[in-house]
């Protein structure tokens, strides 16, 4: 059975899918992966991959999106797939039109956050609101959900049939994320931490993700603090929308601050530089379940995330982390102080951030999950073929 993978970009696939792509290989799938190939998916091409050059914008250009449309409708004719599952927002609209077009046996999307969200002004919402409603029941046969909150929403509001609503969740391997296999003080030692309070952020370097208000926070805590350093984890995506450049943000910071501000770029090195952390944080404006929290949970570390959509179904307050507001540095600074000032709740913290990865985020739950459905949709489709 062949099954067409479709995101945006490559860096996606890589980070993201391909654990469930893998699954599906061994599972005697066939696999192609659409998407915006660049580097990245050059790499996985080198590596064996099959991957499908289809240039999708992440902005409003209709005629871009038009030409996207096309260039899926040739591909899925072409290759004839059975299965078309789309994930990242833009390019799940497009693939699922086409989809829906070409008349593909069955058609999934998975929504690793739906776009819109609490904070949105009220126009805003409504617009994303209603094309997510109207692609899911129309355009969609399963909608998996990594977000409790999207997926009780989208059940509540009748997305599709109840049945067809599917919450997977989101995980990553507890065998690469295990804490037990990496040495913390000598992991600080390579990184010239020694002595330090190491906070770590991963992430895409952009407006939302809360990076302006972490880098507000760490200026206060560094004055009042001369033993603390920040890990800033990633980079820019194509087509990011609310790119930023936190050197030009720590233009006016004394030159102490400035050195305690380590920007380590896109890195493939991330439970060590979790290992070798203290508290990890995200403080974003928007998500759908992160799987950086996830991470950094496995490793066993106390989180400092805001009040939001994802972040509250992975951090629960004063057990595994502390809750912020968004967009409020001064809240940031209370939560994070109060872990780098007491060492008994941030051990605690990071123990019960392990036991719930466990029980909650094991990265083989999440895939037996999606494997249920596709393996359910392939014994009746053919035996339907044959008989």
């Amino acid at each position: 059975m062949k099954i067409l993978q479709v995101t945006a970009v490559d860096f996606t696939v890589k980070k993201f899918l391909l654990p469930l792509v893998d699954e599906l290989n061994k599972d005697n799938y066939e696999v192609h992966i659409a998407c915006n190939i660049n580097d990245i998916g050059r790499e996985l091409s080198n590596k064996g991959y099959e991957l499908k050059h289809i240039p999708f914008s992440r902005n409003l250009n209709v005629v871009s999106h038009m030409i996207s449309l096309i260039k899926m409708i040739v591909l899925i004719r072409k290759e004839k797939y059975d299965i078309v599952h789309s994930h990242t927002p833009v390019a799940s609209f497009i693939a699922r039109m086409a989809a829906k077009i070409t008349n593909v046996p069955l058609n999934v999307y998975t929504a690793h956050g739906f776009y819109f969200h609490e904070n949105m002004k009220p126009p805003v919402y409504k617009i994303a609101y209603s094309l997510e409603k109207i692609w899911g029941k129309y355009f969609t046969d399963y909608l998996f959900f990594q977000s409790k909150e999207d997926y009780e929403l989208a059940v509540r509001n009748g997305f599709n049939m109840p049945e067809r609503l599917i919450h997977i969740n989101n995980g990553v391997s507890g065998k690469r994320f295990n804490p037990e296999d990496y040495n913390k003080e000598l992991l600080r030692e390579n990184l010239n931490l020694t002595g330090k309070k190491v906070i770590l952020f991963v992430g895409r370097l952009v407006e939302e993700k809360g990076i302006k208000e972490l880098l507000k926070a760490f200026d206060i805590l560094s004055s009042r603090h001369n033993n603390i350093e920040l890990l800033l984890v990633g980079g820019g995506v194509t087509g990011d929308r609310d790119g930023l450049s936190p050197l030009d943000l720590m233009g006016k910071m004394p030159e102490t601050t400035r050195k305690s501000i380590h920007l380590l770029g896109l890195r493939d090195d991330i439970p060590e530089l979790i290992a070798a952390s203290d508290i990890f944080t995200l403080p974003s404006y928007r998500e759908g379940l992160p799987r950086s929290i996830i991470e950094a949970m496995a490793m066993g570390k106390p989180i400092v995330a805001t009040d939001i959509r994802g972040c509250r179904e992975e951090v629960f307050d004063e057990v595994n982390g502390l809750l912020c507001k968004p967009r409020d540095a001064e809240s940031l600074v209370n939560s994070l102080e109060t872990l780098l000032l007491d060492e008994l709740m941030t051990k605690k913290f990071g123990i019960q951030s392990r036991r719930i990865f466990l029980e909650e985020f094991e990265e083989q739950k999440v895939l037996d999950r999606q494997m249920k459905i596709f393996n359910e949709f392939r014994k009746n489709y053919f035996y339907i073929q044959y008989n």
